[in-house]
């Protein structure tokens, strides 16, 4: 018995049949996370990539505005953003205008309006995206166009990659409008905030 016993254990740690099946259940789980990690990270990629991609269409069109923007424009352009990115949830936008003054070596917001809730962009948040080094090097009273947009991302699986929020800051020359383009929020002349030496 013991001798029947003992060829029994030898022949089935010899056998060879089924291994294949073995090590196909036990890589299947971590192929699948694996396929379905890469999956999660190229879709955040790409939504990352087209919500860029929206930013630099909507400071384009504005930098070719030779007329006052008004609160309509403003308020056009954001659906338009929320369109171009197929964001299923309200984004953010804000669009400012900065001028630099050599003499005093001073950034300053000359308007700045939003949509969605973001926040007005003032002196105080400018002077920190400086510190920071986000702002490009300015000649003597440039202006800029500063487009800025906040997207909420959700993955299509939990893999570990909660949701956040897509922050994209894009800085255009105005192209049109001489020195920058003016804001108004009713469209009137006598409402207009330009800039210095426009």
């Amino acid at each position: 018995m013991l001798k029947r016993i003992k060829s029994t254990v030898r022949r089935f740690r010899r056998e060879e049949e089924g291994t294949v099946v073995v090590e196909a259940i036990i890589m299947f789980p971590v192929l699948f996370a694996t396929v379905l990690a890469t999956f999660v990270f190229f879709d955040a990629f790409r939504n990352q990539s087209i919500n860029l991609k929206a930013n630099y269409t909507i400071s384009e069109a504005l930098s070719r505005e030779f007329e006052p923007i008004d609160n309509t424009f403003i308020g056009n352009i954001w659906p338009m953003h929320r369109f171009l990115t197929n964001a299923e949830a309200l984004t953010k936008l804000r669009v400012s205008l900065i001028q630099y003054d050599a003499d005093e070596d001073d950034y300053t917001v000359v308007w700045s309006q939003n949509k969605g809730g973001a926040e007005n962009l003032n002196n105080a948040g400018l002077n920190a995206m400086v510190t920071n080094d986000e702002v490009p090097v300015m000649p003597d009273q440039e202006t800029l166009i500063v487009v800025q947009t906040w997207v909420d991302y959700e993955p299509n699986f939990s893999i570990g990659l909660g949701g956040f929020t897509f922050e994209n800051t894009v800085f255009t020359r105005p192209r049109a409008g001489g020195n920058g383009i003016c804001y108004s929020h009713n469209g009137t002349v006598a409402d207009r905030i330009c800039p210095l030496d426009s």
